[in-house]
């Protein structure tokens, strides 16, 4: 009954100057300009966002006044200067103040989240980031976000690529400054298994995923048997094998339904999900919504 409850609940899209604000229930479909998967809000409007998700990391820098979150029912006071960071799919409300203004940055985490070094340490970058001690950390992390705005703005060549350069090195900066225990851990070796053997077989995964692929046949490719295979992959990727490869398979059925006019039935088969039904099961789980939903709002829009 929830379930059917959930997939008649009515799409919504809030038009604002620079963009749309698609809703369905409390699950936010964030929109980005044509090409990019990176987007800008400004904001110095009194204004209450009620508690929504999304799959995009949200940052919030305040530029005047406070600006109050709760995450996960967590309250953060976000006051001049400071950036609250929240991953991904983490349930979050915020109330725009009298003479307040802030930037939210909002962009799609598979790229950053592609990076081994920050795969590895997944558990520790799923986590809040309220940078507000006035470090030198947090005073970077400040310089690289007005960046990334200032290219953003000016519209400049590549911009997409660019704001997602200074992404990394906000991760970059988080993971050295922020994560010292994590990344101690990050240096003990990987259980004796060569980085290189691993870095191959994701390589294989990459370029087999339309194939029905087992952890067996990676395991062999690989030189391993199945059991060591699995441990070994897991602790280099952050990424159980069939997680990597579900999410492969989901990035190019994104690109697909986004890019293309296929067929769902084309869209599942050149994705590797084999059968329509397959297909639209896992990407509801995956998203949080089925794969026409997915194409009817980023295609809109």
């Amino acid at each position: 009954m929830s379930e059917m409850r959930r997939r008649e609940t009515p799409v919504r899209a809030a038009r604002y100057e620079d963009g749309f604000r698609v809703m369905q229930g409390r699950r936010e479909y964030v929109t980005y300009p044509d090409d990019s998967s990176f987007r800008v809000w400004y904001s110095d409007v009194p204004w209450r966002y009620e508690s929504h998700d999304h799959s995009a990391v949200e940052i919030c820098l305040t530029l005047e006044g406070v600006v109050e979150y709760t995450v996960n029912g967590t309250p953060y006071q976000v006051r001049r200067g400071e950036a609250l960071i929240i991953p991904p799919d983490h349930l979050h409300s915020l109330n725009m103040g009298e003479n307040s203004a802030r930037y939210l940055f909002l962009f799609e985490p598979e790229t950053v989240f592609g990076m081994r070094d920050i795969k590895i340490m997944m558990q520790q970058f799923n986590r809040v980031f309220y940078l507000h001690d006035g470090s030198e950390a947090h005073e970077r992390v400040r310089e690289l976000l007005l960046k990334a705005q200032g290219i953003y703005e000016r519209n400049d060549a590549m911009w997409n690529t660019a704001c997602y350069g200074y992404i990394l090195q906000i991760y970059a900066v988080l993971g050295q400054h922020y994560l010292t225990s994590a990344r101690l851990k990050q240096r003990e070796p990987v259980g004796g298994v060569d980085s290189e053997v691993i870095t191959a077989a994701m390589g294989y995964i990459n370029s087999h995923y339309q194939e029905d692929l087992s952890l067996d046949d990676v395991a062999e490719f690989a030189g391993f048997s199945r059991y060591y295979f699995s441990r070994s992959f897991k602790k280099q990727t952050g990424y159980s094998f069939k997680d990597y490869v579900c999410q492969k398979r989901i990035q190019v059925a994104m690109d697909l339904l986004i890019r293309s006019n296929r067929s769902m039935k084309d869209v599942a088969i050149e994705s590797g999900f084999g059968s329509v039904a397959t297909f639209n099961r896992v990407f509801r789980e995956k998203k949080g919504c089925t794969p026409t939903q997915y194409r009817a709002i980023y295609g809109t829009y």
